[in-house]
């Protein structure tokens, strides 16, 4: 998974107003390691990364809260898995 799937993830989860599946968790999760955890930059660094990206800028206005709001609980729960299984 890359950023702007994980943006695109997040719109479709609000568009169709669901959770991600089991299997978009666990995508979520890999992203969350390889992209977060591994390069030791916090979920804070990355979201602020992330809302100066040019897909983020292109969202609607109304949507681009609720989509940092999504991936930043998707990360966490992602952290919070990595964290129990250490």
């Amino acid at each position: 998974m890359t950023s702007t799937q994980l943006i695109l993830l997040a719109l479709t989860c609000i568009n169709e107003n669901r959770e991600p599946s089991h299997a978009e968790q666990s995508r979520i999760y890999v992203f969350y390691k390889t992209e977060i955890d591994d390069k030791a930059i916090s979920i804070n660094e990355f979201i602020l990364l992330l809302s100066n990206s040019s897909l983020y800028c292109q969202i609607e206005q109304p949507k681009r809260a609720p989509v940092i709001e999504s991936i930043e609980s998707y990360l966490s729960s992602s952290a919070d898995k990595s964290h129990a299984r250490k």
